[in-house]
């Protein structure tokens, strides 16, 4: 028994499982001394700490990556856009990049729940809004875009033109419907009427962009994108109201064709000729926009017409 203890207090290592055993079977049978049992007790401890299985909780959990510059880039261009398609989004900050690459990288996002997307566009793409998450990254109360898949290519093609009039340095600034809203309603006043409110939120552009005119001084422009055509009595409602606006050098409308184009100029001819007011209008193609040496139309007061002309 000695010479076991002897060997053991000279090998710092655990013992052989033969000498173990073979100590824990006199152990059991005639007993040990005091100081035995001690270096026993120490022997075991060590042969148990030795065999034991790390614990599972000191495993580090593992933290999400971080946002990269390009994507804080993203988020901050869907908070001014409002929703941009897969296209879109690749032409402001991925060019060159494939477009798996660029959907690879959008769809982790997703997955992380600072963006969402949408079906609905023509060619099968995506459009892509904040989510309300990533409002904290902005640390403010940003107005978020809320997809309505029956004006959602209206919308991916209102942020088509304010890309196309950015790039041609025509529009210096720009302020998108969905935040327009937002400066409408939060400038609610308790003495003011509702009807009155409600004058006001009922017409709301779908973009506000300033840009340079003729006298070196700058004016701002109303956008109203038109694809379909609306009831006559509505037209004469918004174009009323726009005369009105003080601060509007006129409200320019995109449209799909020329005899679109033509028939919204004769209803503002009718309504508009003796309203009092200072805003204008004007009119341009959708294709007209997405040319290279595309210019931004002057507008242009009511005007009498001598022919009476079908405005049906």
């Amino acid at each position: 028994m000695s010479e076991i203890i002897e060997t053991t207090l000279k090998d710092k290592n655990p013992i052989s499982s033969k000498a173990f055993n073979s100590f824990k079977g006199y152990s059991s049978k005639e007993g040990l001394p005091s100081l035995e049992k001690d270096i026993y007790s120490i022997i075991r401890k060590d042969q148990n700490s030795f065999h034991k299985k790390p614990s599972l909780s000191l495993k580090s959990k593992k933290q999400p990556p971080k946002l990269t510059d390009r994507d804080l880039l993203l988020l901050e261009l869907l908070e001014g856009y409002g929703v941009l398609s897969t296209q879109q989004i690749r032409g402001l900050i991925f060019k060159d990049i494939n477009t798996r690459t660029v959907l690879r990288r959008l769809r982790i996002l997703k997955q992380r729940g600072f963006i969402y997307s949408s079906e609905g566009l023509p060619n099968g793409s995506l459009a892509w809004v904040l989510s309300k998450k990533s409002a904290k990254i902005f640390k403010q109360d940003i107005e978020l875009k809320f997809i309505n898949k029956s004006s959602l290519q209206h919308d991916v093609a209102v942020s088509g033109i304010r890309i196309q009039l950015e790039r041609l340095k025509i529009a210096k600034s720009w302020t998108a419907e969905h935040v327009l809203k937002k400066q409408l309603i939060s400038s609610y006043s308790p003495n003011e009427s509702y009807r009155d409110y409600q004058t006001r939120v009922s017409l709301i552009p779908d973009g506000l962009f300033t840009t340079n005119d003729n006298h070196g001084g700058m004016k701002t422009i109303a956008l109203e994108l038109e694809l379909c055509l609306k009831a006559r009595h509505r037209y004469k409602k918004i174009f009323l109201k726009y005369r009105e606006k003080k601060n509007i050098s006129f409200v320019w409308y995109v449209v799909l064709n020329k005899s679109f184009g033509e028939l919204l100029s004769r209803l503002w001819d009718k309504y508009a000729l003796h309203a009092w007011g200072n805003c204008n209008f004007a009119y341009s193609t959708l294709n007209e926009v997405f040319r290279e040496d595309f210019k931004l139309p002057q507008g242009r007061k009511a005007r009498y017409r001598n022919e009476e002309k079908d405005l049906e």
